[in-house]
């Protein structure tokens, strides 16, 4: 959901600096030695060492194999088969399924609050019955739901088609390291990342200021996601800041237990994606425990006071629609 186990693979230093594959890409490894001494020699002169002997050459060539290896091993470690990928995009699938069911469903407005904000909170003489929502297809959805609860869920359902496409299509087919990250696939996945991270301010606040700032930051992290050379570490510090800045009003509040809640999930799900203690399978282990944090940003974004207001009005729709069916 957050971050790409490929930023991490691409962040690693196996490119030589010409840009080009070094040579731990050739079958034959003494024979890559010969192809790129020129190059070593290159870059020695480069470095201001006109003097180069044989052994220096050869320490230098062996520490870059010894190197080039080294990634290998860890991108062998961290590649998945296309089962898992595929596993990988369906575990986005629960954490939009609730979000959606759970507007659609009117469990964001509870029968209790129906009951105690029906009557005597509105003035029905006054009240625009046109906020009110009557339909067939959505009997549980008397009026719009209040913004900072929708946003939370605006930003999740936009971005898991962008992640399912990513994992289900393409990450098991393009080559591990750069070919993966700078794939537009890869790059709208970051991109709807800090999409949703946008929503998630406005959700976690209810404050259009606090919203624009985060706006204003998220869309400059969108801006560098399609810059030719990419930079995963600078990635994945904006997307770590972005949550970061997302998560402070509650912080900003003195809500610590939701805070702690909070962080304690993007805790675990940070050890799963970077220790990987299942192999393959700790990426959907990830977006499994990253689908326990949508119930507890949507519940927090209902009890907001900017919500509070729609809430009265949803419960006077609910109150109206009853009172239609009884008679």
């Amino acid at each position: 959901m957050l971050v790409s186990d490929d930023d991490e693979i691409a962040s690693l230093d196996f490119l030589g600096d010409d840009g080009a594959t070094d040579s731990f890409y050739d079958s034959d490894v003494s024979g890559s030695r010969t192809e790129t001494t020129s190059r070593r020699r290159r870059r020695f002169r480069k470095d201001g060492k006109n003097d180069i002997s044989s052994k220096d050459l050869e320490n230098y060539t062996n520490a870059k194999i010894e190197k080039q290896c080294e990634v290998g091993k860890y991108m062998a470690a961290r590649e998945m088969t296309p089962f898992q990928e595929r596993m990988n995009a369906l575990t986005v699938i629960p954490s939009t399924y609730y979000c959606i069911m759970f507007f659609l469903s009117g469990s964001w407005l509870s029968k209790s609050f129906i009951e105690d904000h029906a009557y005597g909170v509105i003035d029905s003489t006054a009240f625009d019955y046109s906020q009110c929502i009557s339909s067939s297809w959505f009997p549980h959805l008397h009026a719009l739901p209040p913004l900072p609860a929708l946003a939370a869920a605006i930003g999740i359902v936009c971005h898991a088609p962008f992640s399912m496409i990513y994992h289900w299509k393409y990450a098991h087919r393009l080559p591990p390291g750069l070919a993966r990250t700078t794939h537009w696939s890869r790059r709208m996945d970051q991109v709807m990342i800090h999409f949703c991270c946008t929503f998630m301010a406005y959700a976690t606040s209810g404050r259009f200021d606090v919203f624009l700032v985060n706006a204003l930051f998220n869309m400059d992290c969108m801006y560098r996601q399609w810059l030719k050379k990419v930079k995963p570490k600078r990635n994945q510090t904006r997307i770590a800041i972005s949550i970061f800045l997302y998560t402070m009003p509650i912080l900003n509040r003195g809500d610590l237990l939701l805070y702690s809640k909070v962080w304690i999930l993007f805790a675990l799900g940070g050890w799963l994606f970077s220790q990987y203690p299942i192999g393959g399978w700790s990426h959907s282990a990830f977006h499994i425990v990253m689908a326990f944090l949508p119930p507890l940003l949507i519940t927090n974004a209902l009890a907001l006071p900017s919500s509070q207001t729609q809430l009265e009005v949803a419960a006077h729709c609910a109150t109206l629609a009853n009172d239609s069916l009884v008679s």
